[in-house]
């Protein structure tokens, strides 16, 4: 089962978090190797712009890009090894109610704007903010090779699991996404969770079948 792939550091575990994000605002979040990292959309059709870092490195950052060639896909599925600049796993999908979230798409400026104060609140330097992952965002490539986006069918209640490999810092925005009619305008908050037991994770949503 992906999530049990790291178990968390024999001893005292690292402090878990749960955190409601307002809508176009973002926060920063530590997680360590073995936590669990979840996503979750309290209201329905909105979507969240993931970013991260490593802790002892901020030169490496997670990349949708070489996820998508380490994978083979631009799709994020169970599974998924999402890696960093460097080729190297950071996180890997475990569970996910929603299973249809984008790896194509950059950032917004307001979702960057929002990043950036979340890193000066954290007092964390990066030497950039790279594209996001951006999580219950339904885009696909079409027959001719455009990028169809569509409006996010998220539920209340959807989430997104996956189990930290490197000890990192985690930025999640709830901001605009700069396309009128990927989500809910204004957009509206989203929860993050960290985790150290599986068992701690609540139930999920039955998987979505649209």
């Amino acid at each position: 089962m992906p999530l049990l792939m790291i178990d968390p550091r024999p001893g005292v575990l690292p402090p878990e978090a749960d955190v409601l994000i307002p809508g176009g605002e973002a926060a920063t979040i530590e997680v360590a190797q073995g936590q669990l990292l979840s996503v979750e959309t309290p209201g329905g059709g909105r979507v969240a712009a993931l970013f991260a870092w490593n802790r002892a490195d901020p030169d490496e950052w997670l990349s949708p890009h070489h996820t998508r060639v380490f994978g083979g896909t631009f799709h994020l599925r169970m599974g998924t090894r999402m890696v960093t600049n460097r080729r190297r796993p950071m996180f890997v999908v475990g569970r996910d109610s929603f299973r249809r979230h984008d790896l194509l798409l950059p950032a917004s400026e307001s979702t960057v704007g929002a990043v950036r104060r979340g890193l000066e609140a954290a007092a964390f330097d990066v030497p950039r903010i790279a594209d996001p992952v951006n999580l219950f965002l339904d885009a696909g490539l079409s027959s001719d090779g455009g990028i169809a986006v569509r409006p996010s069918p998220a539920r209340p209640g959807d989430r997104w699991t996956a189990r930290v490999l490197i000890d990192g810092i985690v930025a999640v925005a709830a901001a605009r996404t700069g396309i009128p009619e990927a989500s809910v305008d204004p957009p509206g908050a989203v929860r993050v969770r960290v985790t150290n037991r599986v068992e701690d994770l609540p139930e999920d949503l039955p998987p979505f079948a649209g």
